[in-house]
């Protein structure tokens, strides 16, 4: 079964997604600061792969605190 981006976006709030020639692009709602180690922009070549992608970023997040003043 396909993704929906509506299944996406609820799967993952705090992110808006594209569709872009080619595939998919996440850009999260509130960008975090440039030195914190996490991403602004997650893509994928299907809502799949993207779905993938932000997951891989949210279980980052958790498992480490993010810099701060570096």
């Amino acid at each position: 079964m396909s993704l929906t981006v509506q299944q996406v976006l609820s799967k993952f709030p705090g992110w808006q997604i594209t569709d872009i020639s080619g595939g998919w692009v996440a850009m999260r709602v509130n960008f975090v600061p440039k030195n914190s180690g996490f991403s602004n922009v997650r893509c994928g070549e299907t809502l799949e792969e993207l779905a993938g992608n932000l997951h891989a970023e949210i279980r980052q997040q958790k498992s480490r605190p993010p810099a701060v003043g570096k």
